[in-house]
Order: structure tokens, then C-alpha cells, then sequence
């Protein structure tokens, strides 16, 4: 079993040893330490992320009908409710909804987000290794370690849509601390932006965090404490930041 000590400066990728994706990925979930070998040479990046985006895909097929559209349409009779929607205008929304190009649509704008996150999180991954610690991490070495370390939320993925399918809404989901909080039709600005920081912090995210600085860690030969340090606190503050905004741009008070 590979040694998990976060006070030692880990041993760098092997170099010429190349790696299949399936053991690569086996690696990440069961030896960390050891998945990285091969990936200073190879650009192999784009193969998680392509697994993500299909299972992101898939899992939203899935659930549009049974979790997501009713969802919807219950926020719909709600802003009836709260007067902010004409009640004759319900049918058409939903027919809008239920239609094919409607979920086209919200899944592309999905898979944009997922891309787009995962690029901005290697962005930061490499400044506060470059930057903030000194350390060299090309932004490559960088997106592999992002793309690779994330399918471990592929099982954190799969428990929301089993919860999703289960309770058919995704109102109220939730596999982080926001569990915790209190479900409330129409949520308070603040309640919305405690919701997006809490979700933030599970077990699922723990453990994403504890692959991605054993990558990290890896490529740039810094001590795990050190990289450990930076990318949680960059974690915490992206989260932050992006709290902050749910809550500005929510309906509510």
C-alpha cells in the first residue's frame, strides 16, 4: 500500500513507463501515489475528461424526465404563486420543457460548464504551484492531474443520481454539508449561497482534493503538506466566491 505522509517530499514520476487509461484509472482510485508514472510524456488529459462528459451526459438523459423537468416545474408554479409568471403561460413553458431541443440545450450548457470548470480549476492548480509555492507545474502537467484525480466524483455522481431518481427532483440533493441545512420552497439570498459553499465540502471532495495533491505533489517534487496547503485554500475560495455570486444573482431575499 502506498504511504500517504504528508511531510515528505515524494518520489517523481518514473519517466518511460507507460501506462494503460484502465490502469491509470484503476491507480487513481486504489494507489495514487503511483498513477502518475508515464504522464510527463504522454498527453493523456483528454481521456477522463471525455469519460466525465459521457457519464455527465448519460446520467442527465436519464434523469431529465424523472428529476430534472419536474423540478422545473415546480419553480415554474412557484413564480405563478409569487406573481411572477402569467398562470396561462405554465402549459407552454412546460411543453417548452418537455421537448427535445429544450434538453438539448440545458445538457450542452452542462458539458460546457464541466469543461470550462475543469480548465479554470487547472489554471489555478498551476498558479498556486508556480506562483504561490515556487514550484514548477507546467499548466499540461496541471490539466492531468485535474482530469485524472476527477473521476474519483464519478461514484459521488452516481449516489446524486441515485438520490435524484429516488426523491424525482433534484431540489434538495445533496451529498455535501448543505444536507444539513433546511429545505425551503423559496430560499433566502443567503440560504442559496450557504447551499453552493457547503456543497462544496463532502467526502467526495475530500477525496478528489487528496488525489489531485498527490498528483501535484508528484509532478513538482514538493512536499504534500505544502501543495495540500495551497490547493485547499484555493478550493475553499473559488467556492467562496462562487457562493457569494449564487447568492447576489438569486431570487429572494
Amino acid at each position: 500500500m502506498s504511504s500517504t505522509d504528508f511531510t515528505t517530499t515524494p518520489p517523481s514520476a518514473p519517466a518511460g513507463v507507460r501506462l494503460s487509461p484502465l490502469e491509470r484509472a484503476r491507480r487513481v482510485f486504489v494507489s495514487p501515489s503511483t498513477a502518475w508514472e508515464g504522464l510527463e510524456e504522454q498527453v493523456q488529459w483528454w481521456i477522463p475528461m471525455v469519460l466525465l462528459t459521457l457519464v455527465t451526459v448519460g446520467l442527465f438523459f436519464l434523469l431529465y424526465q424523472r428529476a430534472y423537468l419536474p423540478m422545473m416545474l415546480d419553480q415554474l408554479d412557484q413564480q405563478v404563486v409569487n406573481g411572477q409568471l402569467p398562470a396561462e403561460q405554465v402549459d407552454r413553458m412546460e411543453q417548452v420543457y418537455s421537448g427535445v431541443p429544450a434538453q438539448l440545450m440545458i445538457m450542452a450548457t452542462q458539458v460546457i460548464a464541466v469543461v470550462l470548470i475543469t480548465l479554470l480549476w487547472a489554471s489555478v492548480t498551476a498558479f498556486g504551484i508556480g506562483f504561490v509555492l515556487g514550484g514548477r507545474l507546467s499548466y499540461r502537467l496541471a490539466l492531468e492531474a485535474v482530469c485524472w484525480s476527477s473521476l474519483v466524483s464519478i461514484p459521488a455522481q452516481i449516489l446524486v443520481a441515485a438520490m435524484a431518481w429516488s426523491q424525482e427532483t433534484m431540489k434538495g440533493v445533496h451529498v455535501g454539508l448543505a444536507a444539513l441545512l433546511p429545505q425551503a420552497d423559496t430560499p433566502s439570498k443567503l440560504q442559496t449561497g450557504l447551499t453552493v459553499f457547503l456543497d462544496s465540502i463532502s467526502p467526495f471532495s475530500v477525496w478528489n482534493l487528496f488525489v489531485l495533491v498527490v498528483a501535484c505533489s508528484t509532478f513538482s517534487r514538493l512536499p504534500r503538506r505544502n501543495v495540500a496547503w495551497v490547493l485547499v485554500s484555493l478550493y475553499l475560495a473559488l467556492f467562496a466566491i462562487g457562493a457569494v455570486l449564487s447568492a447576489l444573482f438569486a431570487p429572494g431575499a
